[in-house]
C-alpha cells in the first residue's frame, strides 16, 4: 500500500471515529444546543450560515476530550446533516 492509500485509510478511520464519538455524545450535544441556542435556532434552522454559527457556539462548549477527537468542521458538517435532530425536543430519558 502506497503512502497516499495509507493516508486515505487513516483519514477514513478518523472520520468514522469522529462520527462515532459525536453519536455517543449526541444526547449531551442536543441538550447543550437546545439550552444555549434554543429558540433562536428554530427561526434560523433553514439558513446554513445562521445554523453554522449556532453549531460553532455549541462546539466551543463541548467537553475538551471530545473537541480533541472531533474536528470542528466534522462537527459542523454532521450537525448540519442532522439539524432536524438538533431542534426536536430531547426525550425525557436523555436519549
Amino acid at each position: 500500500m502506497d503512502w497516499k492509500a495509507k493516508m486515505d485509510t487513516l483519514k477514513t478511520s478518523l472520520d468514522q471515529d469522529s462520527q462515532r464519538k459525536i453519536e455517543e455524545n449526541w444526547p449531551k450535544i442536543q441538550q447543550m444546543f437546545q439550552e444555549k441556542v434554543g429558540p433562536a435556532v428554530l427561526a434560523a434552522a433553514q439558513d446554513d450560515a445562521s445554523m453554522t454559527k449556532a453549531i460553532l457556539i455549541v462546539y466551543e462548549i463541548l467537553p475538551f476530550p471530545l473537541r480533541m477527537i472531533v474536528k470542528q468542521q466534522d462537527f459542523v458538517n454532521f450537525c448540519l446533516r442532522h439539524r432536524d435532530r438538533l431542534i426536536e425536543p430531547a426525550s425525557p430519558s436523555g436519549a
